[in-house]
């Protein structure tokens, strides 16, 4: 302080300080300031359960989501015995088994030219050059001034993608090949040239189609990939030999959903049964005690599993879904899989629902929404009042504060002339009574 607050204290003799003002001001921070930093604390307490509330309604959502697809119910997976082949199989594919014998791959055309090259910079020789590959025919003209990289650009660039040519060293005084290949496989892009260089075919080099027999049945394609074989299996050959194929449903897939719904759900109602309580052993209440929009939001989730029947009159624990009396879900994955692979469609009814009726997962998605993203729902409102009380207590704050620094700035002034009244009463009591023992001493 400057001047006459620096020097508080001097004239009243110790009592009217700067200390004296600083401890009043501390007492009415208690009383008026820590009150509300402190509803500001439990404030972000709050806001911060909020947003874990939301990331589980909305985790929860999501495996909801994943439920509630009537094509994971219809999962299936494939087994192979074997190594000729491989399968990946779609829901709609049927469980059976088979078995496939390969007996031939599906291969390009692949030519060489019987004249060899000393060098890529060799002219090729003036003329043209005729292929034809799955009925289509090119024409590649070829000046005097053309190299053999000339010849081999030219045909890559008119082939229309469905020739593809290179040059090939295989060493010695002339080491260049020009090497013709069929794009795609199968016997119909077998490459027909015409021209002054002639080609030939290496072993194995000639265009084939693949050829699979199937009980007993042959079976050509012009890919070693085709889908068109058995519905909803895809089959990609490798090599020459007998495998055999099982295609079954996926159980596994969806029972490791439900568990992980299962058991995510009931961490949340952990979560909120935390929040909204009071533990009486450690004294502690829970950030949301009392709140009965918290503690009630997942009493619809439970209601939808204890209250869904399906068409046969079954409950969720027939299907290895049960809760108990306070709301705790339980999952039965052998059941649950048992039941799957006797009924799936009685399964996929139930948690999916069937037509106009909804299933337990459809319900609950619903319910999840109107939880965690209508915006009159139990977060979305609750977030918004937070978001209101912050912004309040943040002005009741700004305002406490000016309030209580007005009033001390006031005080101190008045400190400061109250102690200069003292200090000067204090001088004149002084002066009289050395002039009064001055008389008295004559």
């Amino acid at each position: 302080m400057a001047g006459a607050l620096s020097t508080l204290g001097l004239g009243s003799q110790g009592v009217l300080t700067n200390d004296l003002l600083d401890e009043l001001k501390d007492a009415d921070k208690a009383a008026q300031i820590k009150p509300i930093e402190q509803k500001q604390e439990s404030m972000k307490l709050q806001q911060a359960g909020l947003v874990g509330l939301q990331d589980s309604i909305s985790a929860l959502t999501s495996m909801a989501t994943d439920l509630s697809d009537a094509t994971l119910y219809q999962n299936t997976k494939s087994e192979v015995s074997g190594d000729s082949i491989k399968v990946e199989s779609a829901p709609t594919a049927k469980s059976q088994s088979f078995s496939l014998d390969v007996e031939k791959l599906a291969t390009n055309d692949i030519q060489y030219s019987y004249k060899k090259f000393a060098s890529k910079d060799e002219l090729f020789g003036a003329g043209t050059m005729s292929l034809e590959i799955d009925g289509n025919n090119f024409d590649i003209t070829i000046s005097d001034t053309d190299t053999v990289e000339d010849v081999v650009n030219k045909i890559n660039a008119q082939s229309d993608g469905k020739i593809t040519s290179s040059l090939l060293n295989v060493g010695g005084d002339e080491p260049f090949r020009m090497v013709l290949k069929s794009t795609d496989t199968g016997a119909k892009n077998a490459i027909s040239v015409t021209g002054d260089t002639a080609f030939r075919y290496p072993p194995g080099g000639q265009a084939q189609d693949a050829e699979v027999r199937k009980d007993g049945i042959l079976i050509k394609r012009d890919n070693n990939s085709f889908d068109d074989l058995i519905e909803g299996v895809t089959i990609t050959l490798d090599k020459v030999g007998e495998s055999r194929v099982t295609i079954s449903q996926d159980s596994e897939k969806i029972a490791t959903k439900m568990e992980e719904f299962v058991n995510k759900y009931n961490e949340l109602l952990d979560s909120v049964k935390t929040m909204t309580n009071y533990d009486a052993e450690k004294d502690e209440a829970g950030i949301f005690q009392g709140n009965s929009s918290i503690k009630n939001m997942l009493a619809p989730i439970r209601d939808i599993f204890d209250m869904t029947i399906s068409g046969a009159g079954k409950m969720s624990g027939d299907f290895g879904v049960s809760s108990d009396r306070y709301g705790k879900l339980t999952f039965d994955k052998e059941k649950f899989t048992q039941t799957l692979s006797e009924d799936t469609k009685s399964v996929q009814n139930f948690f999916v629902g069937e037509g106009e009726s909804e299933g337990v997962f459809r319900k609950m998605n619903s319910e999840l929404f109107e939880i965690g993203t209508s915006s009159d729902g139990v977060l979305k409102s609750l977030k918004s009042n937070f978001d209101s009380k912050e912004k309040a207590l943040a002005e009741s704050l700004t305002k406490a504060q000016e309030r209580l620094d007005a009033k001390y700035d006031i005080m101190q002034k008045r400190f400061a002339s109250y102690d200069a009244v003292i200090g000067r009463l204090s001088n004149e009591s002084s002066t009289l009574t050395s002039l009064i023992d001055s008389q008295n001493n004559k």
